[in-house]
Protein backbone atom coordinates (compact mmCIF):
# COMPACT_ATOMS: atom_id res chain seq x y z
CA UNK A 1 0.00 0.00 0.00
CA UNK A 2 1.12 3.53 -0.65
CA UNK A 3 0.79 6.22 1.96
CA UNK A 4 -1.65 8.95 1.04
CA UNK A 5 -1.70 12.41 2.51
CA UNK A 6 -4.81 13.31 4.43
CA UNK A 7 -6.43 16.47 3.03
CA UNK A 8 -6.02 19.40 5.41
CA UNK A 9 -3.38 17.61 7.50
CA UNK A 10 -0.13 19.54 8.07
CA UNK A 11 2.78 18.55 5.86
CA UNK A 12 5.45 16.52 7.58
CA UNK A 13 8.62 18.44 8.39
CA UNK A 14 11.75 17.57 6.53
CA UNK A 15 14.38 16.84 9.10
CA UNK A 16 17.88 18.03 8.35
CA UNK A 17 20.63 15.45 8.76
CA UNK A 18 22.43 15.72 12.08
CA UNK A 19 25.79 17.43 12.09
CA UNK A 20 28.71 15.07 12.06
CA UNK A 21 31.33 15.22 14.76
CA UNK A 22 33.85 16.64 12.30
CA UNK A 23 31.50 19.46 11.23
CA UNK A 24 30.85 20.34 14.87
CA UNK A 25 34.58 20.41 15.55
CA UNK A 26 35.14 22.77 12.61
CA UNK A 27 32.36 25.09 13.80
CA UNK A 28 33.76 25.08 17.31
CA UNK A 29 37.24 25.81 15.98
CA UNK A 30 36.01 28.78 13.95
CA UNK A 31 34.12 30.18 16.94
CA UNK A 32 37.14 29.71 19.21
CA UNK A 33 39.44 31.41 16.67
CA UNK A 34 37.05 34.36 16.41
CA UNK A 35 36.90 34.77 20.19
CA UNK A 36 40.69 34.49 20.45
CA UNK A 37 41.17 37.11 17.72
CA UNK A 38 38.68 39.42 19.40
CA UNK A 39 40.46 39.04 22.75
CA UNK A 40 43.86 39.71 21.17
CA UNK A 41 42.53 42.80 19.37
CA UNK A 42 41.12 44.08 22.67
CA UNK A 43 44.51 43.54 24.36
CA UNK A 44 46.62 44.87 21.46
CA UNK A 45 44.63 48.13 21.18
CA UNK A 46 44.56 48.71 24.93
CA UNK A 47 40.78 48.80 24.98
CA UNK A 48 39.22 49.48 28.36
CA UNK A 49 35.69 50.13 29.58
CA UNK A 50 37.09 52.25 32.39
CA UNK A 51 39.02 54.46 29.96
CA UNK A 52 35.86 54.89 27.91
CA UNK A 53 33.90 56.08 30.95
CA UNK A 54 36.74 58.39 31.97
CA UNK A 55 36.93 59.70 28.38
CA UNK A 56 33.26 60.66 28.44
CA UNK A 57 33.96 62.91 31.38
CA UNK A 58 36.90 64.52 29.57
CA UNK A 59 34.73 65.07 26.52
CA UNK A 60 32.10 66.82 28.63
CA UNK A 61 34.72 69.15 30.11
CA UNK A 62 36.06 69.84 26.61
CA UNK A 63 32.59 70.82 25.38
CA UNK A 64 32.15 73.15 28.35
CA UNK A 65 35.48 74.84 27.53
CA UNK A 66 34.45 75.22 23.87
CA UNK A 67 31.30 77.22 24.73
CA UNK A 68 30.40 79.78 23.65
CA UNK A 69 31.91 79.51 20.15
CA UNK A 70 34.32 82.22 19.03
CA UNK A 71 32.46 83.83 16.15
CA UNK A 72 35.44 86.00 15.20
CA UNK A 73 36.74 83.13 13.04
CA UNK A 74 33.41 82.55 11.26
CA UNK A 75 34.39 84.35 8.06
CA UNK A 76 37.75 82.59 7.88
CA UNK A 77 36.06 79.24 8.54
CA UNK A 78 33.52 79.77 5.75
CA UNK A 79 36.28 80.65 3.28
CA UNK A 80 38.21 77.56 4.35
CA UNK A 81 35.10 75.38 3.94
CA UNK A 82 34.72 76.67 0.37
CA UNK A 83 38.34 75.69 -0.30
CA UNK A 84 37.63 72.23 1.13
CA UNK A 85 34.63 71.81 -1.15
CA UNK A 86 36.58 73.06 -4.18
CA UNK A 87 39.33 70.54 -3.43
CA UNK A 88 36.83 67.67 -3.37
CA UNK A 89 34.92 68.96 -6.40
CA UNK A 90 38.00 69.34 -8.60
CA UNK A 91 39.30 65.92 -7.55
CA UNK A 92 35.95 64.26 -8.27
CA UNK A 93 35.53 65.84 -11.71
CA UNK A 94 39.09 64.98 -12.70
CA UNK A 95 38.67 61.40 -11.51
CA UNK A 96 35.34 61.13 -13.34
CA UNK A 97 36.97 62.09 -16.65
CA UNK A 98 39.82 59.60 -16.22
CA UNK A 99 37.38 56.89 -15.13
CA UNK A 100 35.30 57.42 -18.27
CA UNK A 101 38.45 56.92 -20.36
CA UNK A 102 39.29 53.72 -18.49
CA UNK A 103 35.78 52.26 -18.53
CA UNK A 104 35.74 50.98 -22.16
CA UNK A 105 39.05 49.26 -21.49
CA UNK A 106 38.09 47.76 -18.12
CA UNK A 107 34.62 46.48 -19.08
CA UNK A 108 34.81 42.89 -20.28
CA UNK A 109 32.09 43.36 -22.90
CA UNK A 110 33.80 46.42 -24.43
CA UNK A 111 37.53 45.88 -23.96
CA UNK A 112 39.35 45.37 -27.28
CA UNK A 113 41.63 42.62 -25.95
CA UNK A 114 42.05 40.39 -22.92
CA UNK A 115 45.47 41.88 -22.13
CA UNK A 116 44.04 45.41 -22.26
CA UNK A 117 41.26 44.35 -19.92
CA UNK A 118 43.63 42.75 -17.42
CA UNK A 119 46.04 45.71 -17.52
CA UNK A 120 43.21 48.19 -16.96
CA UNK A 121 41.82 46.17 -14.09
CA UNK A 122 45.31 46.00 -12.55
CA UNK A 123 45.69 49.79 -12.70
CA UNK A 124 42.24 50.27 -11.19
CA UNK A 125 42.96 47.73 -8.47
CA UNK A 126 46.24 49.40 -7.49
CA UNK A 127 44.67 52.87 -7.36
CA UNK A 128 41.81 51.57 -5.25
CA UNK A 129 44.08 49.60 -2.92
CA UNK A 130 46.35 52.53 -2.02
CA UNK A 131 44.65 54.70 0.64
CA UNK A 132 44.17 58.41 0.07
CA UNK A 133 46.43 59.07 3.06
CA UNK A 134 49.37 57.38 1.29
CA UNK A 135 48.66 59.25 -1.95
CA UNK A 136 48.61 62.48 0.08
CA UNK A 137 52.07 61.77 1.48
CA UNK A 138 53.38 61.09 -2.02
CA UNK A 139 51.90 64.19 -3.65
CA UNK A 140 52.82 66.46 -0.72
CA UNK A 141 56.43 65.61 -1.55
CA UNK A 142 55.91 65.72 -5.32
CA UNK A 143 54.09 69.05 -5.75
CA UNK A 144 54.49 70.70 -2.34
CA UNK A 145 52.25 71.45 0.64
CA UNK A 146 49.33 72.96 -1.26
CA UNK A 147 45.64 72.14 -1.73
CA UNK A 148 46.55 70.85 -5.21
CA UNK A 149 48.44 67.92 -3.65
CA UNK A 150 45.24 66.91 -1.83
CA UNK A 151 43.30 67.22 -5.09
CA UNK A 152 45.70 64.77 -6.75
CA UNK A 153 45.62 62.37 -3.80
CA UNK A 154 41.82 62.21 -3.69
CA UNK A 155 41.55 62.01 -7.48
CA UNK A 156 43.99 59.10 -7.74
CA UNK A 157 42.06 56.96 -5.26
CA UNK A 158 38.70 58.03 -6.69
CA UNK A 159 39.72 56.85 -10.16
CA UNK A 160 40.21 53.37 -8.74
CA UNK A 161 36.79 53.42 -7.12
CA UNK A 162 34.74 55.04 -9.90
CA UNK A 163 36.38 53.17 -12.79
CA UNK A 164 35.60 49.84 -11.11
CA UNK A 165 31.97 50.80 -10.47
CA UNK A 166 31.57 52.23 -13.98
CA UNK A 167 33.03 49.12 -15.62
CA UNK A 168 30.73 46.85 -13.62
CA UNK A 169 27.72 48.99 -14.57
CA UNK A 170 28.64 48.65 -18.26
CA UNK A 171 29.08 44.89 -17.93
CA UNK A 172 25.55 44.60 -16.49
CA UNK A 173 23.84 46.80 -19.09
CA UNK A 174 21.64 45.72 -22.00
CA UNK A 175 23.95 45.11 -24.98
CA UNK A 176 21.21 45.39 -27.61
CA UNK A 177 21.97 48.99 -28.70
CA UNK A 178 25.71 48.24 -28.63
CA UNK A 179 25.35 45.20 -30.86
CA UNK A 180 23.16 47.17 -33.27
CA UNK A 181 25.76 49.93 -33.60
CA UNK A 182 28.53 47.41 -34.08
CA UNK A 183 26.55 45.69 -36.82
CA UNK A 184 26.08 49.07 -38.52
CA UNK A 185 29.84 49.57 -38.62
CA UNK A 186 30.18 52.20 -35.85
CA UNK A 187 33.62 52.85 -34.38
CA UNK A 188 34.47 52.03 -30.78
CA UNK A 189 34.15 55.69 -29.82
CA UNK A 190 30.74 55.96 -31.49
CA UNK A 191 29.59 52.76 -29.80
CA UNK A 192 30.62 54.08 -26.39
CA UNK A 193 29.15 57.57 -26.87
CA UNK A 194 25.87 56.57 -28.52
CA UNK A 195 25.31 52.98 -27.37
CA UNK A 196 26.79 52.77 -23.88
CA UNK A 197 26.61 56.22 -22.26
CA UNK A 198 22.88 56.85 -22.86
CA UNK A 199 22.06 53.66 -20.96
CA UNK A 200 24.31 54.28 -17.97
CA UNK A 201 24.61 58.07 -17.73
CA UNK A 202 22.16 58.26 -14.82
CA UNK A 203 24.05 55.57 -12.91
CA UNK A 204 27.40 57.19 -13.67
CA UNK A 205 26.18 60.59 -12.47
CA UNK A 206 24.67 59.16 -9.29
CA UNK A 207 27.91 57.35 -8.48
CA UNK A 208 29.88 60.54 -9.14
CA UNK A 209 27.65 62.53 -6.79
CA UNK A 210 27.97 59.90 -4.09
CA UNK A 211 31.73 59.99 -4.46
CA UNK A 212 31.73 63.79 -4.23
CA UNK A 213 29.95 63.47 -0.89
CA UNK A 214 32.66 61.08 0.29
CA UNK A 215 35.50 63.18 -1.10
CA UNK A 216 34.42 66.27 0.86
CA UNK A 217 35.04 64.30 4.04
CA UNK A 218 38.39 63.10 2.69
CA UNK A 219 39.40 66.69 1.86
CA UNK A 220 38.63 67.67 5.44
CA UNK A 221 40.96 65.23 7.17
CA UNK A 222 43.66 65.32 4.47
CA UNK A 223 43.72 69.10 4.70
CA UNK A 224 45.09 68.73 8.24
CA UNK A 225 48.38 67.54 6.71
CA UNK A 226 49.01 70.97 5.23
CA UNK A 227 46.62 70.93 2.33
CA UNK A 228 44.63 73.86 3.70
CA UNK A 229 40.91 74.22 4.08
CA UNK A 230 38.70 73.75 7.09
CA UNK A 231 40.48 70.61 8.26
CA UNK A 232 43.76 72.52 8.56
CA UNK A 233 42.15 75.31 10.59
CA UNK A 234 40.42 72.84 12.91
CA UNK A 235 43.62 70.88 13.46
CA UNK A 236 45.55 74.03 14.36
CA UNK A 237 42.84 75.22 16.76
CA UNK A 238 42.83 71.91 18.62
CA UNK A 239 46.63 71.80 18.72
CA UNK A 240 46.71 75.29 20.29
CA UNK A 241 43.85 74.44 22.72
CA UNK A 242 41.68 77.14 21.13
CA UNK A 243 38.51 75.19 21.73
CA UNK A 244 36.08 78.08 21.22
CA UNK A 245 37.50 78.68 17.75
CA UNK A 246 37.33 74.94 17.12
CA UNK A 247 33.65 74.98 18.10
CA UNK A 248 32.87 77.56 15.41
CA UNK A 249 34.85 75.59 12.84
CA UNK A 250 33.03 72.37 13.76
CA UNK A 251 29.67 74.11 13.31
CA UNK A 252 30.73 75.33 9.85
CA UNK A 253 31.94 71.81 9.11
CA UNK A 254 28.56 70.32 10.04
CA UNK A 255 26.72 72.83 7.86
CA UNK A 256 29.01 72.08 4.91
CA UNK A 257 28.57 68.31 5.25
CA UNK A 258 24.80 68.56 5.63
CA UNK A 259 24.45 70.80 2.58
CA UNK A 260 26.62 68.57 0.39
CA UNK A 261 24.88 65.41 1.58
CA UNK A 262 21.40 66.86 1.06
CA UNK A 263 22.06 68.28 -2.40
CA UNK A 264 23.80 65.08 -3.48
CA UNK A 265 20.94 62.93 -2.17
CA UNK A 266 18.26 65.01 -3.94
CA UNK A 267 20.15 64.91 -7.24
CA UNK A 268 20.68 61.13 -7.00
CA UNK A 269 16.97 60.56 -6.33
CA UNK A 270 16.06 62.57 -9.43
CA UNK A 271 18.52 60.70 -11.62
CA UNK A 272 18.03 57.10 -10.53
Amino acid sequence: MTDTAVPGAPASRRLSPPHSGRARAVEFGIAAAFVALLAYAWYDTGASIGELVHGIGNTYRLVIRALPPDWSVLGESIRASILTFNTAFLATVGALVVSLLLTPLAAKNLSPHRLVYEASRLVIGVLRAIPEFVFALIFLVAVGITPYSIVLAIAAHTVGVLAKLYAEAVEDMDMGPVDALRAAGASRTQVFLHGVLPGVVATFTALGLYRLDTNVRSALYLGAFGGGGLGFLLYNSLELFQYQKAATQILVLLVLLLIVERVSSVLRQRLV
